[in-house]
């Protein structure tokens, strides 16, 4: 029984060590481009809380980043991976910014 045990006790202690806390899958072969208008960029941009902040590639990165971090939280507080994509908007064929769209999980 003892043997028993202590083959089970370092089984477990073998998946604690192995076992990596969850990551955001990003997938990005999922990622969609849609060109709009500055326009209409800018709307969405002031949606989301980016008001008065110039649109550009720099704007697209720092979006990007931000929901990663955003996402990496979640994840960890909840203690799973969430899979997620990118809808990118654009303006003339340049990403202006990175929207993380809610897809629900059930």
């Amino acid at each position: 029984m003892k043997k028993l045990g202590l083959i089970l006790a370092a089984l477990l202690f073998v998946i604690l060590i192995t076992v990596t806390p969850a990551k955001a899958a990003y997938l990005p072969e999922y990622d969609k481009y849609v060109e709009v208008s500055y326009e209409d960029a800018r709307y969405i941009a002031d949606l989301i809380g980016l008001k008065n902040i110039p649109l550009g590639e720099e704007t697209a990165k720092m979006s990007f980043e931000f929901q990663e971090k955003l996402i990496g939280k979640i994840e960890a507080r909840l203690n799973t991976e969430i899979d997620h994509y990118y809808i990118w908007l654009t303006v003339d064929g340049k990403p202006v910014l990175g929207i993380d769209p809610p897809v629900p999980m059930f």
